[in-house]
């Protein structure tokens, strides 16, 4: 039988991308409100709310969503529907977002994608890291090509079996 495991975004997390909205929408549109600013002000704040309203909604999403992990493949469950068999997964790629310039602080950034569909997925996922692994299991068993930021990254997280690190030191850094 099919084992599924089930991950998704931490409330806290989500709490807190909900705090930021709603901190965002207060602060640009309470002067709209409040006084008539000048046309290019009233733009500027219109814009950010805009902003900050898009945020919102994909806090909303994230928050309705998870991944479910089986020995079929990935799904992204939610709004849309998106199923990812191992077999068909013809890319992945792990990315590292600093927010500091000594690129300590940030987040990961695990993007699959399959024959028609593409996945992308952040290190703020409750059980990331067990995803991760088992993802780049089936990427070395498809032989997927991973690039050099991905072994590097997953170097640094420790994701590497010895089989990755001989084909990357024998092929540059190329090989799966």
């Amino acid at each position: 039988m099919d084992e599924m495991e089930r991950y998704r975004y931490p409330l806290r997390a989500i709490a807190l991308e909900y705090f930021y909205t709603v901190l965002g929408l207060v602060f640009t549109l309470l002067p709209l409100a409040l006084v008539t600013p000048l046309p290019a002000v009233t733009g500027v704040l219109g814009g950010l709310a805009l902003l900050f309203f898009i945020f919102g909604l994909r806090t909303l999403i994230r928050h309705n969503m998870f991944v479910a992990v089986s020995d079929g493949g990935v799904t992204l469950g939610g709004l849309w529907g998106v199923k990812i068999p191992w077999h068909e997964m013809r890319e992945f790629k792990l990315s590292y977002f600093s927010t500091r310039r000594d690129r300590h602080g940030g987040w990961m950034q695990l993007r699959l994608r399959g024959q028609k569909r593409t996945i992308r997925l952040d290190s703020t996922l409750a059980g990331f890291d067990k995803l991760l692994a088992r993802a780049a299991r089936e990427a070395r068993r498809h032989d997927l090509e991973l690039g050099p930021e991905t072994l590097q990254n997953l170097n640094a997280l420790g994701v590497l079996d010895p089989s990755h690190m001989m084909a990357s030191e024998n092929d540059g850094g190329n090989a799966p």
